[in-house]
């Protein structure tokens, strides 16, 4: 009998049986169940993304530590306080000497007038100045039974009637003219000033020694050579040349 040499294992994937979900076993409850528990629903969103805890969001200062707040003095600055009011000592200026009367001696009665009084009820009489008297003067005495005696004014100055009237209506001294002496006698010479005459000349001008410049004469004088300075010429300018 020849020996067989060593299988390998078989694997689940080998076995051609039926799965679990072939079989339809039988529901119905035969026996007391223990108590089942479930999973709840599904969740429709990713439970990350619904959380709503705030996280770390809280901005805790920098003196909190686990032991309590740790704070370094800190000053601020207030107001500024009002100076001290000194005491103000009287100086020796501030004492009349001579108002003091000297101990034991005879002076006399001293008045001052003190504050006005309050008015009593009987005291609300009318004073002199409310009453108003008539007068008694004049001609036209309406609120007075007493005679009035006669007046006499000051009128304006009648254009007719008075003293100065000029009832010939003659002209006055102002409204003859001034004699003219010409027309009855011979009249003098009557000078007058005429414009400003010239004495007859040449007009033209004359050079003074100031004008003429001497120095500058070389025609009969030896000179030396003179030079001018002439245009300027571009570089790219095509020069004349003649043959």
């Amino acid at each position: 009998m020849a020996e067989e040499g060593p299988t390998r294992p078989r694997i689940a994937a080998e076995d051609r049986g039926p799965g679990a979900g072939k079989y339809a076993p039988n529901m119905a409850p035969t026996r007391k169940s223990a108590a089942a528990f479930s999973f709840g629903k599904k969740a429709g969103k990713d439970i990350s993304k619904i959380d709503d805890s705030p996280g770390p969001k809280y901005g805790v200062a920098d003196v909190m530590t686990t032991k309590g707040a740790v704070r370094n003095p800190q000053f601020s600055l207030s107001g500024r306080h009002k100076d001290p009011i000194p005491f103000n000592t009287p100086g020796p200026g501030s004492y009349q000497v001579e108002k003091c009367n000297v101990p034991g001696e005879r002076r006399s009665s001293a008045f001052v007038m003190g504050m006005r009084t309050r008015y009593r009820k009987k005291d609300q009489v009318p004073a002199p100045s409310q009453y108003s008297l008539p007068t008694t003067l004049g001609s036209k005495l309406t609120t007075s039974n007493m005679k009035s005696s006669r007046a006499f004014g000051f009128n304006s100055k009648p254009k007719k009637g008075g003293y100065d009237e000029d009832l010939a209506g003659t002209p006055g001294p102002n409204n003859y003219a001034t004699h003219n002496d010409d027309s009855t006698r011979v009249r003098a010479p009557i000078p007058s000033l005429a414009t400003r005459t010239y004495i007859p000349g040449d007009p033209t001008q004359k050079p003074g020694p100031g004008a003429h410049s001497p120095e500058k004469v070389t025609i009969h004088k030896p000179r030396g050579p003179g030079f001018a300075i002439g245009v300027k010429h571009s570089e790219y300018t095509t020069p004349l040349i003649v043959e």
